[in-house]
């Protein structure tokens, strides 16, 4: 049995931001950890983490690296989410959320999510997770001493616990939470892409022109993010029709410069990836029996709050914390669930209420009270 923990060996499956922080906080309390997932490596995009769940990240033990190869925002420094500009580039005057005069650490990261996932399987591997990249599970069942799983390779091992890290479309949620049904589209489509050496005064932040926001990130070595979403059906688009959709959204922003020059570079060598907004909240419990929800598996956000990141790393450390801390795995998983509710409930329905006022084209200053209003209670400890 490991070390104040009532499980020993945890199966994670899905090799993500959720799962790969599991690891490493269940590998810091003495739990055995194997990770699962047949992905070909992290899309390649940017990812924020803001607010709280960044000392989530220092209690994994990475923000230090984060900090080195990523971006981050002081907390003396205005919020990420002040950052906010009109098409000629003005910033707007927005209110900050208020951190705390005991607040040590940034407010914001933001890195380039390959380099984050990059850095999550070193620290997971150096914490001494088994991490299997291509095999994932072909069978799970479960009784009351523990979980058989075959795996894809044909292997067959025992586990104590399952985390179902394993996304917005998470397989193990379909089977043990059928009840959760499927997630939600909120009407937007999401199209993102980076451009590479762009200029060093191009701007990080939200851009707000005639109803339309766009998300942007300046990254280290001059490496650029650019996400916009579009109000449309949710299909299928291929990429000439992807760029012809974010050209056109960016010429609403004339007469920026900025995206006039993005617009311009926006041709084959640039990919875009496109995917619907979607969100899902699982009502509690988060468990059944010994697999247990993690991450998007349980409660997948639009983008609109910033948060989805942050709750995947605060649901890992949480779930170590309660596991360390009770006596029986049923009482750890109930516990874990109560202390996520509250929180991920504010960050689906506020984010999802975000997209809506996007898609009503109402005015910049009244999503920002929304968001304001949600991000402070985010500061607070998880």
């Amino acid at each position: 049995m490991a070390d104040e923990l009532p499980v020993e060996n945890v199966l994670i499956v899905g090799a993500g931001l959720a799962g790969l922080s599991s690891a490493i906080a269940l590998r810091q309390r003495g739990a055995n950890v194997t990770v699962v997932d047949n992905a070909g490596g992290a899309v390649g995009a940017s990812i924020v983490i803001t607010h709280r769940a960044v000392y989530a990240l220092e209690q994994l033990g990475v923000l230090d690296a984060i900090i080195e190869l990523g971006c981050q925002i002081r907390a003396d420094e205005p919020s990420w989410w002040t950052l906010v500009h009109n098409a000629e580039g003005q910033r707007l005057p927005l209110q900050a959320p208020v951190l705390g005069e005991e607040w040590r650490l940034p407010s914001t990261v933001y890195i380039y999510r390959p380099v984050l996932a990059d850095i999550l399987a070193d620290a997971a591997d150096a914490a001494g997770a088994e991490v299997l990249i291509g095999p994932t599970y072909s069978s799970i069942e479960q009784d009351d001493d523990g979980v058989e799983v075959e795996l894809t390779n044909g292997e067959r091992r025992r586990f104590d616990l399952v985390l179902a890290a394993d996304g917005i479309n998470s397989g193990l949620r379909a089977r043990f939470f059928p009840e959760a049904g499927e997630p939600v589209y909120t009407g937007s489509m999401s199209f993102r892409m980076m451009f590479n050496d762009v200029p060093e005064d191009w701007l990080t932040g939200l851009h707000v022109a005639h109803g339309s926001t766009i998300v942007t990130e300046l990254l280290p070595d001059r490496l650029f993010y650019l996400a916009a979403p579009n109000h449309m059906e949710r299909r299928r688009v291929d990429q000439p029709e992807a760029r012809e959709i974010v050209k056109t959204i960016l010429a609403g922003y004339d007469p920026s410069p900025m995206f006039a020059e993005a617009s311009a570079r926006l041709d084959e060598h640039v990919n875009v990836i496109v995917a619907p907004y979607e969100w899902i909240f699982v009502e509690p419990p988060l468990h059944r029996g010994r697999v247990v929800l993690v991450g998007d598996a349980a409660h997948a956000t639009a983008p609109t709050l910033g948060s989805a990141g942050g709750m995947a790393v605060e649901d890992a450390v949480v779930l170590a914390e309660e596991l360390a801390g009770a006596t029986d795995l049923d009482s750890a998983l109930t516990s874990y669930a109560k202390r996520r509710e509250d929180r991920t409930r504010l960050v689906v329905e506020t984010s999802a209420t975000l997209m809506r006022t996007h898609q009503e084209r109402r005015p910049p200053g009244e999503e920002a009270a929304l968001r304001l209003s949600a991000l402070q209670k985010l500061a607070e400890p998880y």
